[in-house]
């Protein structure tokens, strides 16, 4: 019994200890999604297009990489993916955690991962860090010849079985050809609304830009239900809407409806300010003080984004840029002579009646309770899929336009 209170004390420090770094680094997770969504928001909004992102999907794949990496490319690393704690174990604890938190499937909602790190075979791979991957990452990083054009077969191939053939293929031979190293990161979502939407109600609506202007015509979706909405987060410039999946409503598409006269990217750049805890937390306070009276009107779109992203120049921009540089790459811990050629982000999100699959002039009425608030989602507004316990964002997105896919 003498040394029952040492002991307890002993692990109560260290569950803290752990909580603290499991903390820090879900804080720079999300440092680092709101950035990259900053980064490519400013990116598309020249081009005027819709695109879907996995944030956590690209942190999850630098993680990899970060444990192969040394000297000053693994401080750019560790610089850009916000991890502020030197204890690998910690980092590798997380991920673990979180991946296992992630990949679940039931009858409402499925979530799977895949990473993928293909290597050039006259390069072979250091040992010690194959079997960190394999036994810590559950990643097998695989030798190949990138000259081969049946290489380039089996990538897609594999992107289009785990897709559920919603990617048919994310590269060509010539991508790769004479390539050091090739990284692949995947998400995988499936998920149905808890309130879904009635198919027979859905119509055709004009869907507006950002001045005003009508772009065009597209299926809109339409229902009242007891939806979680915040119209008055300061700093925003948006209202959000909550629009939860599956009974045990978990995971959740949040979606930001700019206020008149701002724009897309100024959201974007604000919420990387803000950060999702404050909306998470109004929305919750919503939800606690729910009462019946509580039906909000949502006209939100039909729609499908397919998205391929090579990240070089985003991630270069953001500053990791010895990776792909051959003269001051630094993945020696992985194996000599490598460097980053290539990273391939591809995605795709399909919004219907019934939910959501992805491999988001009418300015929002929340004030007045005696008609249901109206949320009409008629001109450009940002979406994120995010697991809301621990605010994990797995996919964002903005839908701008409707003439485009």
């Amino acid at each position: 019994m003498m040394f029952g209170l040492p002991l307890i004390l002993s692990v109560m420090v260290l569950l803290m200890a752990q909580e603290k770094y499991a903390q820090s680094i879900s804080q720079g997770v999300e440092e680092f999604s709101l950035t990259l969504l900053q980064h490519v928001s400013i990116e598309t909004e020249r081009e005027n297009r819709n695109f879907m992102i996995s944030p956590f999907s690209v942190w999850s794949l630098l993680v990899l990489l970060l444990e192969g990496s040394d000297g000053e490319t693994l401080y750019q690393l560790y610089q850009t993916l916000r991890i502020n704690i030197g204890n690998v174990r910690e980092l590798r604890q997380f991920y673990s955690e979180r991946n296992q938190l992630l990949n679940t499937k039931t009858s409402e909602v499925e979530v799977a991962t895949l990473h993928a790190i293909l290597t050039d075979h006259r390069l072979p791979i250091e040992h010690n860090y194959k079997n960190v991957m394999m036994t810590t990452y559950k990643v097998q990083p695989v030798e190949v010849d990138f000259s081969d054009p049946a290489t380039a077969l089996k990538i897609n191939e594999l992107v289009r079985r785990f897709s559920r053939g919603l990617i048919p293929y994310t590269i060509l031979p010539n991508d790769i050809y004479g390539a050091k190293m090739f990284l692949l990161s995947a998400l995988f979502f499936k998920g149905q609304w808890k309130f879904p939407f009635n198919k027979t109600l859905t119509r055709e609506e004009p869907f507006f830009s950002e001045s005003g202007e009508v772009i065009g015509k597209i299926p809109m979706m339409v229902q009242e239900a007891n939806f979680a909405y915040v119209s008055n987060i300061e700093g925003l410039d948006g209202y959000v809407l909550e629009l939860p999946y599956g009974t045990q409503d978990r995971l959740a598409m949040l979606v930001v409806l700019p206020k008149r006269g701002f724009k897309l990217s100024t959201v974007a750049n604000n919420l990387k300010t803000l950060g999702l805890r404050p909306i998470l937390q109004k929305l919750a306070a919503f939800r606690n003080r729910d009462t019946e009276d509580n039906e909000v009107e949502v006209m939100m779109p039909k729609f499908i984004t397919t998205t391929d992203f090579t990240l070089k120049g985003t991630l270069i921009k953001m500053g990791i840029r010895d990776l792909f540089d051959d003269s001051t790459a630094n993945l020696s811990r992985i194996s000599s002579g490598l460097f980053a050629n290539l990273i391939v982000h591809s995605t795709k999100i399909i919004v219907d009646e019934q939910g959501t699959t992805a491999a988001a002039v009418t300015e929002a009425s929340l004030v007045n309770k005696a008609t249901p608030p109206k949320f009409q989602l008629n001109r450009p507004f940002q979406y994120m899929i995010v697991e809301k316990a621990t605010g994990l964002m797995l996919f964002a997105g903005q839908f701008r336009n409707p003439k485009v896919v």
